[in-house]
C-alpha cells in the first residue's frame, strides 16, 4: 500500500466513523458537534497532504451537514399559555385579541 493510499484510507475511515456515530440509534453526536468535527477533519486532511478527492468528500459532507443543520432549526412557536390567553375575552369586551398582540417570548 502506497503512502497516499494510507492517508486516503485514514481520513476516509474517520469520515465514515463520524457519520456512523451520527446515524447510530443513540445519536451520539449532535449536528453542531458533527459540523465542527468535519471541519477539523477537513483541515487535518488538507495539511496532511490527503488527495484532493478525499478532501472534496469531507468538504461536501461538511457542506451538506451545515445545510441540514440550518434546515432543522426549531421554529419559534408561541407557548400554549399565550395562545390560551389570546382566546380569553378582553376585559368585558367580546372577542379575542388580534394575533399581532401575541407575545412569542411569554
Amino acid at each position: 500500500m502506497r503512502t497516499d493510499q494510507f492517508v486516503t484510507c485514514k481520513f476516509e475511515d474517520e469520515l465514515t466513523a463520524l457519520i456512523a456515530r451520527k446515524q447510530s440509534p443513540k445519536g451520539e453526536i449532535g449536528d453542531q458537534a458533527l459540523f465542527e468535527a468535519l471541519l477539523g477533519l477537513e483541515n487535518r486532511a488538507q495539511t496532511g497532504n490527503a488527495p484532493a478527492s478525499t478532501v472534496r468528500k469531507i468538504s461536501e459532507t461538511r457542506f451538506l451537514v451545515g445545510i441540514l443543520r440550518g434546515a432543522v432549526r426549531p421554529v419559534p412557536m408561541a407557548p400554549l399559555r399565550a395562545l390560551l390567553r389570546m382566546r380569553e375575552p378582553l376585559r368585558g369586551r367580546a372577542g379575542t385579541r388580534p394575533l399581532a398582540d401575541l407575545d412569542l417570548g411569554a
